[in-house]
């Protein structure tokens, strides 16, 4: 008698454990794969360095998920999908920025120097 209510007891510890280990099924490998993916793709455009705050959320989020199982899994994984789409979004804005910036440098300094040739054209020979 008393190996059976240990036995029940065990069972119910491990059945209790796995009902409260994250819910719902397992996470497909292809959604770790999309986060991972996304990851990657801000990390290529630049968001490492140029926003650097939500590429560690991204990074945060996807560690998270690895951890986690079932929904709460899906949710780290949305999360770390968005995180990654928002740096990935800001580091491609600052780099097209600064390449306006430059490219409006350059044609400030072309406007100059055709101004100065103008001026040199209406001058006489020589002078």
């Amino acid at each position: 008698m008393k190996l059976s209510t240990c036995l029940i007891l065990l069972m119910t510890g491990t059945l209790a454990g796995c009902a409260s280990s994250g819910g719902g099924p397992p996470v497909a490998v292809a959604e770790v794969s999309e986060a991972e993916a996304a990851l990657r793709s801000a990390e290529e455009a630049g968001a490492a360095e140029r926003a650097p705050q939500l590429f560690e959320e991204a990074r945060i989020a996807l560690a998270a998920a690895r951890r986690a199982s079932g929904e709460e899994a899906r949710q780290r994984l949305l999360e770390a999908r968005g995180y990654a789409a928002a740096a990935e979004a800001q580091a491609r804005a600052e780099r097209l920025t600064s390449e306006a910036d430059r490219l409006r440098r350059e044609a400030d300094d072309l406007e100059r120097r055709a101004d100065e040739i103008r001026d040199a054209a209406g001058r006489p020979p020589g002078s």
